[in-house]
């Protein structure tokens, strides 16, 4: 009983962000494995749940690996508790259906490549030549169709990332920015969630966005430090 009653006494709200190589962090599935209560994360990856020193986080979502996470005394007195989570890069590729498609087979002509994803996506909703679209029937009421749409909209957010990196070398990014090499795409969808930074990128001289990179650096630099 007194430990039951000092486990209450000590319950609190606890504060947290989940970070991920991805803008889509919301909707990720809390639970608090000791109590049972659960919530969803808000957008940007925010969201808080009661818990105690030693309780135990679990973390689900469709695009990303899930993870346990055991509190600790230290994580109860953050204002913050940052949860990397890592993406399930290779979760689509077991979706894949044995079909060629083609840009002549879907009339599109020979001068349009389809990314990985985007062939994936339209044999998922495609009816295949027959009277009834079956495939995109059955595939739309499993959600298969949804996550395979998630698949291409995380595939051009990926692409988006990597121009808004190439604008500068590698050794610019190590060796100015101090941003750790492992680091350099976290940075890249980092910078991908600031408006300014997604509307200027080409238009700016590029003493203007050196600038703008390196006040970037700096904030991520600190998230950074706080999840080490």
């Amino acid at each position: 009983m007194f430990a039951a009653l000092n486990a209450t006494a000590q319950q609190k709200t606890v504060l947290g962000k989940v970070i991920a190589k991805t803008r889509d962090l919301e909707g990720i599935y809390v639970k608090n494995k000791n109590t049972n209560v659960s919530t969803l994360t808000q957008k940007g990856g925010y969201f808080s749940i009661e818990a105690s020193p030693n309780d135990t986080l679990i973390f689900s979502a469709v695009h990303l690996i899930g993870r346990e996470k055991g509190l600790s005394y230290s994580d109860m007195n953050k204002a913050l508790v940052f949860i990397p989570m890592e993406y399930a890069e290779n979760i689509m590729e077991e979706l894949v259906i044995d079909r060629r498609v083609t840009t002549e087979s879907l009339g599109l002509g020979g001068g349009r490549k389809l990314t990985p994803a985007q062939r994936r996506l339209h044999t998922a909703t495609s009816s295949g030549g027959g009277i009834l679209p079956i495939d995109a029937i059955v595939n739309a009421i499993s959600g298969r169709t949804k996550m395979l749409k998630k698949a291409v909209e995380m595939e051009e957010e990926l692409i988006f990332v990597q121009k808004l990196l190439n604008r500068f070398p590698e050794e610019f990014y190590s060796q100015r920015l101090k941003i750790p090499q492992q680091y350099h795409q976290a940075f890249g969808y980092f910078m991908a969630q600031d408006p300014l930074i997604v509307t200027s990128y080409q238009t700016v001289d590029i003493t203007q966005l050196s600038l703008m990179y390196t006040e970037k650096a700096t904030e991520f630099l600190e998230i950074v430090n706080v999840l080490k």
